[in-house]
């Protein structure tokens, strides 16, 4: 097993409340088993489609029990959302810490992110839909990877592993660079039709495309 599933586990299992005891322990169980159910079925039919009875069944609760835990189904979906969002957040920062470089950085993130969409196939359709009914969730969750990207070069370029470049160029490459796991997320799911070639031939591209734009170019 490598570093980037133990990663992705390690990230999950933050939302475990098997540290508590009592009470609060049990309620904090509950309402993950209610999430982890809402983030199923929704993965399965959408997430407007996700009624309250198939999730309150699938986590083996009372409909009554999830009103009591999240008020309204709405609230539960935009809790839904805020969780997947953090959960796979925090399991790009577990997989970065203590990289040695930029590029074994950016190589670790995308290898996560492959490992944290194959345990969790609901991801990728659950975050297209944040994206579309949510716009003001996906943007606060797109600020947050920007600004771990952006860190992430400027401290290369001041170690000077990479080039130098301006605060514009930074900004720009970070889009660049979240934009391609937006499209990995519709390689995986072979929108095109091509069946998805493998892990290490996705992250060799990858790699290729990003070090090209980070390398010192040659002067005149």
């Amino acid at each position: 097993m490598d570093r980037a599933d133990d990663d992705v586990r390690s990230a999950s299992s933050t939302f475990s409340a098997s540290g508590k005891r009592g009470p609060y322990a049990k309620s904090a169980q509950t309402r993950e088993k209610i999430l982890t159910a809402a983030f199923e079925v929704a993965g399965e039919v959408g997430l407007h489609r996700a009624a309250v009875a198939t999730i309150a069944e699938r986590a083996g609760v009372a409909v009554g029990n999830l009103h009591y835990h999240f008020g309204s189904r709405d609230n539960l979906l935009h809790e839904l959302m805020e969780w997947v969002q953090q959960d796979a957040l925090l399991m790009i920062e577990n997989a970065i810490h203590g990289t040695p470089n930029v590029y074994s950085s950016l190589e670790t993130t995308v290898r996560a992110h492959l490992a944290y969409v194959r345990r969790n196939p609901a991801y990728i359709r659950l975050a297209e839909e944040v994206r579309l009914h949510r716009p003001e969730l996906y943007k606060e969750s797109l600020a947050a990877w920007l600004s771990l990207i952006r860190e992430s070069l400027e401290a290369a370029i001041a170690a000077k592993e990479i080039r130098h470049m301006e605060s514009d160029e930074v900004a720009s490459l970070a889009h660049f660079i979240i934009g391609t796991r937006y499209f990995l997320d519709q390689m995986i799911e072979c929108v095109d039709g091509r069946p998805y070639p493998g892990d290490e031939a996705v992250v060799a591209t990858y790699l290729n495309f990003v070090q090209y734009g980070l390398v010192k170019r040659d002067t005149p």
